[in-house]
């Protein structure tokens, strides 16, 4: 589905402003940024292709901020949207929220998947738990 120019420039705004928040280390006031734009996005929300790129910020800051099962939800969510699927990046982070979940099963898999859309480098400066979990496997 499309958003309106001035909505999509919305969206983008607050999406901008939270990885500028990320990138100084202030997590929780990009997560608020990350959130805005979300609650920017029409429902049903997985209709439209920025909703992948703000459920994966999303997942992505609450991943740093240590909540693994909201930063899964995140990375889920991503998953149902337009091309989710096809982003080894979202099966990367979610593989490593399952991880530290301790869902071991549900971390291979989708770390499995992240391997398969886009080969180990995609672990390139990731923690080695993370490639040594599915290793075996390949």
């Amino acid at each position: 589905m499309e958003l309106s120019d001035e909505k999509y420039e919305t969206i983008m705004e607050s999406l901008e402003k939270g990885d500028s928040l990320v990138e100084r280390g202030i997590l929780k006031e990009a997560l608020k940024k990350y959130t805005e734009a979300l609650d920017n996005i029409p429902n049903p929300k997985n209709d439209y292709e920025i909703a992948l790129h703000v459920y994966t910020a999303l997942g992505d800051c609450y991943f740093n901020l240590k909540d693994f099962q909201n930063s899964c939800n995140n990375y889920n969510e991503a998953l149902k949207c337009p091309d989710g699927l096809s982003h080894g990046y979202v099966w990367l982070g979610l593989g490593e929220s399952y991880f530290e979940l301790q869902e071991v099963n549900k971390a291979q898999d989708a770390l499995m998947s992240a391997y398969m859309l886009e080969g180990k480098e995609i672990f390139n400066g990731e923690e080695d738990k993370y490639f040594d979990l599915i290793k075996q496997n390949i």
